[in-house]
């Protein structure tokens, strides 16, 4: 059986929730309304991307080294 408090809880969670998407869809709306901006944001997405995909890159190289073995 769930609590009245842990029913609450979720219920509270859900709306913060709920809040805090509508804000960012208002945003959202806001960002595509203005082509400036928009056309800003696309740019940093896309730099952002390629520093990403070079961490990657590197992480990938990581992933496949040998591990080395202690000498004694």
């Amino acid at each position: 059986m769930v609590s009245k408090s842990r029913v609450s809880r979720n219920c509270d969670d859900l709306r913060w929730q709920a809040e805090s998407d509508a804000m960012t869809m208002a945003t959202y709306q806001e960002i595509v309304g203005d082509k400036a901006r928009m056309n800003r944001a696309i740019k940093v997405a896309k730099t952002k991307a390629a520093d990403l995909t070079k961490r990657a890159n590197a992480m990938q190289n990581v992933a496949k080294s040998r591990t080395v073995s202690k000498r004694k």
